[in-house]
């Protein structure tokens, strides 16, 4: 959970851009979401223990089969927006909160809260990853 969280505050301290989301399947629930940041492309697996967190290098291409979500809830509301924070769902906290055992809940924010910050929210669920903006 760490080394994935890791990955997501890189993106954050250097207040990366989402360019592109896409996965395997459009709708509420994706099984292989994967992120484009101006600073490098993070992919989002569902895994047993929750969710599993990859960067991927330079020449390392994204996993076959995935569309764009550009158009899709949430993402169209934060494409071209820095992400400002990222954090496990049921903590407080945004950057550097950490907590105990698997990663069930991620939980993104784009722009900073003085700038109507948008809020999106991956959930393990079973095969699948649940995407939504938080209210």
């Amino acid at each position: 959970m760490q080394e994935g969280l890791a990955i997501f505050e890189r993106a954050v301290e250097a207040r990366g851009k989402l360019l592109r989301a896409e996965a395997d399947r459009a709708g509420a629930v994706v099984g292989v979401l994967a992120l484009t940041f101006d600073v490098g492309r993070i992919v989002i697996h569902p895994a047993d223990e929750g969710l599993e967190i990859e960067g991927l290098a330079g020449g390392e291409g994204l996993p076959d089969g995935l569309g764009g979500l550009d158009e899709e809830e949430p993402w169209w509301r934060v494409l071209g927006q820095p992400i400002t924070a990222a954090w496990p769902g049921g903590v407080e906290e945004g950057v550097g909160a950490t907590g105990l055992g698997s990663l069930m809940v991620l939980k993104m924010r784009f722009r900073e809260e003085s700038e109507n910050p948008r809020t999106v929210v991956l959930e393990a669920a079973g095969k699948g990853i649940r995407v939504k903006l938080e209210s």
